[in-house]
Formats: structure tokens, C-alpha cells, sequence
């Protein structure tokens, strides 16, 4: 768990998806602190052992075995520096690199850093060449990492437009009770109702936010919804690494709003007990939410 000198939620609200910079080399203290935050990070919450390093995109820097190589297909303009990371391949793998990787770059966005995550729009073989993956490892997505350029390019801010970057769904589309009915924020405690919010505004491929929370007590189960049709990109299931994104948000959120409750919590993979039978009939006997069909993929549990 990475510790951050300002108040993560406030990251979150201030993280935004940029894809034009300004040229250079990364500030070489904020690329030591970026450099830290990476070596720190080595394993998810649900067990999978993970890798962190910055590329460097120019020749200069020297320290990329990718060199010019690494490509956007033009999506990116200017950026220097890109953060990778790789994962050991398994069942989880998916959930604890989309974990881990948004830690980062809340921590590079604490950096005054801009980053943009990207899970399809760069040259895979390149950056799988520079982190030298091997034959358990997979390379789920990537992100660069500089100071942001005055403007936007016009295809940063199309981009932006097209995917309705500023936009999220409401609370009672997200989140549900035991019974399967939606949830307002005034049914709960402060430290859920903030926890939740920021996992609202999580990003999210293509900004589907494809997850879905059955809220019981102190427990929350993370669902995936899938957008259908929504393709994969490299082989990689993008909508599983937005759930580990949504994980990364609340866990973050609730030690920063209760840090005593989220000390007695931990992520845990869907277990032999299932979330109660009422909200899977939800939709015939009380017209609430249904879960049948979705893919119940981890559990937030305390102790209590």
C-alpha cells in the first residue's frame, strides 16, 4: 500500500486522463519518488506478484531497452517517459495489476504528473520487448507520465469528448442493497458513502464502468457487468482491470475517511457464500436489481 502526502480522495477528483505533454526528460526528483512508488509495489491484494519500471522513450535517457521504439499509434503527443508494468499470469491477474497500476498513478498525479491509462492504443510487442516480459508474465496496460502540455491537442480533447470523459452514472445504476434495490448515499455510514462516491468516479475503459456493488453491511461484493460486445484488446480483458481500478478507489478512499475500518478489511475472491438469494430474485418479487447474470469477482470483508 503506497502512502500518499495528500489526501487520496482528493487525487482521485483530480485525476483526469491526458494524452499531450510537454517535451523533455521527467523531472529527475519526481522520477525518483515515480521510481520508489513502483519498487514498492510487487504484489495484489488477492496474491499476484507484479513489476513496475518507467521506459524512456528518447535516446537520451538510455535506460529503455525499447528505445524509440516504443509507439501510441499517435494517440500521445509529446510524452518522454512511459509507466509499464507486468504481472505473473493467474486467475486474479487482471484485478491486481488494475489495483496496483492506479495506485501509481494516483501517486503520479500527487507528482503534478499527467498520465493516461492505455490498454490497446500502443504498440504491445515494443513495450513487452522493453519491460523484457517473460513466457508467466503478461503486459495488461500502459501509461505515460510527464507534465502536462498548456493545451490539449485536438485529439486528446476528441477523445475526451468521445468517451464522455466527465460524465458518470448515478449512484442508484451502481450500487444495491441485500434486497437488490438501489442504494442512495444517505443510507450509509460516512465512511462507505465517501468510499463508494470515489469509486464512482474510478476511470474506466471507454468510461463503461462496467462494475456493479451489492453493499451488505460492512461487506461489498464487486460485480462485472459487461458492456456487450466490448472487444478485447492484445487479449486482454480490459473491463476486469476497471474492476481492480474500482478496488484500488475504495480501499483507498475508506482509510482515508476511517482509517481504523479499513485497517480490519481485505480483498478476498468470491467464496463458497455467496451474496444473499434475495437480491438475485430481486427483479420478479420487488422489481429491485438482479445479479444473476453478472460475474460476482471479489469481496471487500472485515473482521467485525
Amino acid at each position: 500500500m503506497l502512502e500518499y502526502r495528500r489526501d487520496a480522495r482528493t487525487l482521485m477528483r483530480e485525476r483526469t486522463s491526458i494524452r499531450t505533454f510537454r517535451s523533455g526528460p521527467l523531472p529527475a526528483d519526481r522520477r525518483r519518488l515515480l521510481e520508489e512508488a513502483c519498487s514498492a509495489l510487487r504484489e495484489g491484494p488477492l496474491g499476484t506478484p507484479c513489476r513496475f519500471l518507467l521506459l524512456d522513450r528518447g535516446a537520451a535517457a538510455g535506460s529503455s531497452p525499447g528505445g524509440e521504439r516504443l509507439g501510441t499509434y499517435g494517440v500521445i503527443r509529446g510524452a518522454s517517459t512511459y509507466l509499464a508494468g507486468a504481472a505473473v499470469r493467474g486467475s486474479f491477474a487482471l484485478l491486481d495489476f488494475g489495483y496496483l497500476f492506479e495506485m501509481l498513478v494516483l501517486k503520479a498525479t500527487e507528482l503534478g504528473l499527467g498520465t493516461c491509462w492505455l490498454g490497446g492504443t500502443f504498440r504491445r510487442s515494443d513495450f513487452e520487448r522493453a519491460l523484457q516480459l517473460k513466457d508467466h508474465e503478461m503486459l495488461p496496460a500502459v501509461s505515460p507520465v510527464g507534465p502536462p502540455a498548456r493545451r490539449r491537442s485536438l485529439l486528446d480533447r476528441l477523445f475526451r469528448l468521445g468517451a464522455g470523459s466527465r460524465s458518470r452514472r448515478p449512484w442508484d445504476t451502481l450500487f444495491f442493497d441485500d434486497r437488490g434495490m438501489p442504494l442512495s448515499p444517505g443510507q450509509l455510514p460516512r465512511h462507505h458513502r465517501e468510499a463508494l462516491e470515489m469509486l464512482r468516479l474510478a476511470p474506466s475503459a471507454s468510461n463503461r464502468q462496467p462494475w456493479r456493488v451489492l453493499a451488505v453491511g460492512e461487506q461489498v461484493h464487486l460485480y462485472l457487468q459487461r458492456t456487450p460486445g466490448y472487444h478485447r484488446a492484445g487479449g486482454m480483458d480490459l473491463q476486469r482491470l476497471d474492476v481492480g481500478i474500482a478496488m484500488a478507489h475504495f480501499e483507498l478512499a475508506l482509510r482515508a475517511a476511517d482509517p481504523g475500518k479499513a485497517g480490519r478489511g481485505r480483498w478476498e475472491p468470491p467464496g463458497p457464500v455467496e451474496p444473499p438469494d434475495q437480491a438475485r430474485r430481486a427483479r420478479e418479487d420487488r422489481g429491485g436489481f438482479s445479479f444473476q447474470d453478472l460475474e460476482h469477482m471479489v469481496s471487500w470483508r472485515t473482521d467485525e
